[in-house]
């Protein structure tokens, strides 16, 4: 693990020189504004008097614009549905960038998930979406697209959100048919054991529990979560991200702690995809996966601090990175 701020800084600079591909279930997130003020006299609940109304690409599209933002080459596949909410997805990302590879599918919906915010506390959120597994053919749509723009990629992020995309047969062919490439995932429960194989994975602390019946209760449960998985999935490295208490890396036998360093945490949407998609820039870049997993967290102790689906730059995260380093490792 490098102690270096410079050697942090050379990592980042490093990032626009990359190119990711991520492959995973698409949304259209919608942020709804506004304040209350009174309740209503139809029902227990509160009025929101709407002030504004933000539309902004979510799940593994969000993966994809967190790598953008980064400076990041970017391609993006997955699928949505032949509907006005997938013609707005496109093209907002499509203004950020983004290079789109989309699969249309009459049969389905976009996933989408309207959330509801009113004095920066989100009151509800309610969803649009189909689940069903996409079909092998489709499957191997992706594959024949994933090998066309191989020779061009530094890595892989397979952002699974249950949405159908992924499946153990997308993960086998990866696998078998990009082994020299980075391939991180950030898993979904009900997949948990597709993912065998793969560079690293990056787990929340509720899914590494299910995923293993372990309750992570202390160190010694965390550690035996943790090295249960790897042991399991034979994965190179895992990051099981836990909220408050940080991170932690494992290695084989090895593990390392890294604190949080949020100063105040407004939102958590989409820290996930932020914590992926600098891990793996930093992975693409040449840094270890200590070093990654302390530029991610340093990110995320960002983007928890922004209300919506956020974002940092390069140039946000070095500015910060004296400070968030300091937290972390004392330097």
């Amino acid at each position: 693990m490098s102690t270096d701020l410079k050697y942090f800084n050379s990592l980042i600079d490093r990032f626009k020189k990359l190119k990711i591909l991520v492959i995973g279930d698409l949304m259209l997130d919608i942020f709804i504004y506004g304040t209350v003020e009174r309740i209503s006299p139809e029902a227990p609940v509160p009025v929101v008097d709407v002030k504004e109304e933000v539309l902004m690409p979510g799940g593994a599209a969000n993966v994809a614009v967190n790598l953008k933002a980064l400076g990041v080459d970017v391609f993006l596949c997955g699928i949505v549905g032949k509907d006005n909410n997938g013609n707005i997805l496109e093209q907002l990302l499509v203004e950020r960038g983004v290079n789109n590879h989309f699969l249309i599918d009459d049969g389905r919906m976009t996933s989408t998930k309207t959330r509801i915010v009113a004095h920066s506390q989100q009151m509800v959120r309610f969803d649009k979406e189909e689940k069903h597994k996409l079909r092998k053919k489709d499957t191997k749509r992706i594959i024949d697209y994933l090998k066309d723009v191989k020779d061009d990629l530094d890595a892989i992020i397979v952002s699974d959100y249950g949405k159908g995309v992924i499946t153990k047969y997308l993960i086998e062919q990866l696998v078998e048919n990009f082994s020299d490439k980075i391939i991180t995932v950030d898993p979904k429960i009900e997949n948990f054991y597709y993912y065998r194989k793969v560079t690293s994975l990056t787990p929340n602390n509720k899914e590494a529990s299910q995923a293993t019946n372990i309750k992570i209760e202390d160190e010694d449960s965390l550690i035996k979560c943790g090295q249960y998985i790897l042991s399991k999935l034979e994965a190179e490295s895992l990051l099981i991200t836990r909220g408050a208490e940080g991170m932690t890396v494992f290695l084989n036998d090895e593990f390392r702690h890294i604190p949080a360093v949020a100063k105040e945490v407004y939102d958590v949407t989409g820290a996930g995809d932020t914590v992926i998609s600098v891990f793996t820039s930093a992975l693409a870049a040449g840094g270890n996966f200590v070093d990654a997993a302390i530029l991610s967290n340093a990110a995320a102790g960002i983007v928890v601090g922004k209300v919506g689906t956020a974002t940092t730059t390069t140039d946000e995260l070095k500015e910060n990175l004296p400070m968030l380093l300091k937290k972390m490792v004392g330097v």
